[in-house]
């Protein structure tokens, strides 16, 4: 249970639920990438990039050290994979990524979502 508002660039343990096809699903950290406006917000929803420990050759992922991400091990941000959670999945904060991280994550989505 969140007991205060997450933040862009916070890693969270999130409860994802079952997948269903090729989704990310079950209990996985993942990297919230919503501005804080939406964060704090009355929605009780935040936009999330799950994490996999399987390294892969895509260029949607982005790799994530361990250290203050509170993560064990090198993990990838699966952003192609990025998805509109409530607040009530969020289980436990586990760290934080840089703007290093948040900025390949953004220019990412760009691409992915044709925004340029």
């Amino acid at each position: 249970m969140v007991t205060h508002a997450p933040r862009r660039g916070d890693v969270w343990l999130a409860d994802l639920g079952e997948p269903v096809g090729h989704e990310q699903g079950y209990t996985r950290p993942t990297i919230i990438v919503s501005a804080d406006q939406l964060n704090a917000g009355r929605l009780g929803l935040v936009v999330a990039v799950p994490l996999t420990r399987r390294k892969r050759n895509n260029a949607a992922h982005i790799e994530v050290e361990p250290g203050i991400s509170g993560l064990s091990e090198t993990s990838y941000a699966k952003v192609e994979d990025v998805r509109s959670i409530s607040t009530e999945r969020l289980i436990r904060r586990r760290g934080s990524v840089g703007p290093d991280v948040l900025n390949r994550i953004g220019r990412t989505l760009l691409v992915l979502l044709d925004l340029r």
